[in-house]
């Protein structure tokens, strides 16, 4: 008798759900998983030790947290990307010279990804808020995200926004869809998008697409506490964050043709 497809499908749903849930809490234990998704004890140890026996989770004293295995496919999935073997040295050297925290991100599922990102360098001793900066956003919430969707096709920009909606993650984010695609028009005009503290407060970044003429390659990006980075963006750090892009994306076009 032939598994119905669909058990196989919400068994892994689940145990991404279940690997989801450590994830967010650094480590966690069976009873508080099950407690957390809602799902019997049983179900949920059962889907810790399958995915202990093959090298995803570690066991430590009844508790789980990610295992190395994570690591070694994250670097594979980077090190693969073709904007990343082109891109990585150029943003360092962006932040070498700019002394601003750097970035190189790209799209995946209508989320802003970040695949690189420097050392924070802070001004006046410390980062504002003491935040950490997402590696994964909805795109419309932060620079390299809005350079990205303003590049991508109009019918793949629609989709986007349908399925991530515009949700806020600070007071500043731009949540009306009218005013996210009047912003979006003016970064294709202007080449950069600017993030005014929309997905974390007091961080303001700029941000440049890598762009070819059929392929939205990434964005890189800079960013700095509020107060220095308004005179940064009044003082050329958006056409040095485009011309990072740019020698990037030829790097990529050139390489296409050898």
């Amino acid at each position: 008798m032939d598994e119905d497809p669909s058990v196989s499908i919400n068994a892994i749903k689940r145990s991404y759900t279940i690997v989801d849930e450590i994830c967010d809490r650094d480590r966690a234990g069976a009873t508080e998983i099950a407690d957390a998704l809602g799902l019997p004890k049983s179900t949920v140890h059962n889907h810790l030790r399958t995915l202990a026996t093959l090298g995803y989770l570690v066991e430590e004293d009844g508790t789980y947290r990610l295992g190395a295995r994570y690591l070694h496919l994250g670097q594979k999935s980077r090190n693969s990307r073709t904007v990343f073997q082109h891109g990585r040295g150029a943003v360092e050297a962006l932040a070498a010279q700019s002394g601003r925290y750097c970035q190189l991100a790209v799209e995946e599922n209508g989320e802003t990804v970040v695949i690189q990102s420097t050392q924070w360098i802070p001004d006046e001793g410390a980062r504002p808020a003491q935040q950490t900066y997402p590696m994964r956003a909805h795109l419309h919430t932060n620079a390299p995200g809005k350079a990205l969707l303003a590049h991508l096709p109009s019918e793949r920009i629609t989709a986007v926004i349908d399925r991530t909606g515009l949700d806020s993650w600070t007071e500043l984010t731009v949540t009306d869809e009218d005013d996210l695609r009047s912003e979006l028009e003016t970064i294709r005009e202007q080449g950069y998008a600017v993030d005014q503290g929309e997905l974390v407060s007091g961080m303001l970044g700029v941000a440049a697409p890598i762009a070819t003429e059929r392929t939205v390659h990434g964005a890189v990006a800079a960013y700095g506490a509020g107060h220095e980075m308004r005179e940064a963006l009044d003082e050329g750090l958006p056409d040095l964050v485009k011309e990072t892009a740019d020698d990037i994306r030829a790097d990529i076009v050139f390489d296409s043709l050898e």
